[in-house]
């Protein structure tokens, strides 16, 4: 999908207003990293973990969102995990977004820091991809992919053109344990939340 990121880009603006001297700058992962634990909670299936044993294979849906965030070193990726998000204030998810992300370019992560991940964020929009498809880290089912945010030229509902800043996010889901009708409408409520920033907390 595509998502218009004006109320996206303005929570991070205000979230930024509201940083104390030394804290970590607000990015737009994080605002998406908040409004995709938010839909998670409503899309639980996709929040999950589908564990193989010799006789048959089981799925666990934790009781918490545990958020990896992938990071590309010199190895390769990395991807450190943001534990509990659904229940951390965007600035709490910016602080840790950042701690995880610096010490995993530093090659300073635990092993405790990349383990029990129960979905995952890729952003490659740093490095200037509209869109891409990310690979499912298991045991996880699914994962998002994040472009680059760009300006476009868009007809609003009454057809005026404006010209507004939008990415575009993929979402990848092992069919095993959702099927597309899932994944749809956890998409659906994931740009709702970043366009109506609002409706995290009614």
């Amino acid at each position: 999908i595509t998502v218009d990121a004006t109320a996206a880009e303005a929570l991070r603006a205000r979230a930024n207003q509201r940083l104390k001297p030394g804290q970590a700058k607000v990015s737009l992962t994080a605002v998406i990293a908040r409004a995709c634990a938010w839909a998670l909670t409503q899309h639980p299936r996709l929040n999950a973990w589908l564990m193989a044993t010799p006789q048959n294979e089981q799925i666990i849906i934790p009781a918490q969102v545990n958020l990896g965030i992938a990071v590309a070193v010199e190895e390769g990726l990395i991807v450190p995990v943001v534990r509990d998000a659904a229940r951390k204030s965007l600035l709490q998810l910016a602080t840790e977004i950042n701690d995880v992300v610096e010490r995993a370019r530093q090659n300073r992560l635990k092993p405790e820091d990349v383990v029990e991940g129960t979905f995952t964020i890729s952003n490659l929009g740093m490095f200037g991809v509209e869109r891409f498809t990310a690979i499912i880290n298991p045991p996880q089912v699914a994962i998002l992919a994040v472009g680059s945010l760009r300006r476009e030229v868009v007809a609003d509902e009454q057809g005026q053109i404006h010209v507004r800043p939008v990415f575009s996010v993929t979402l990848c889901a092992d069919h095993r344990v959702v099927d597309g009708a899932v994944g749809a409408r956890f998409l659906a409520d994931l740009r709702e939340a970043l366009e109506q920033p609002e409706v995290m907390v009614v």
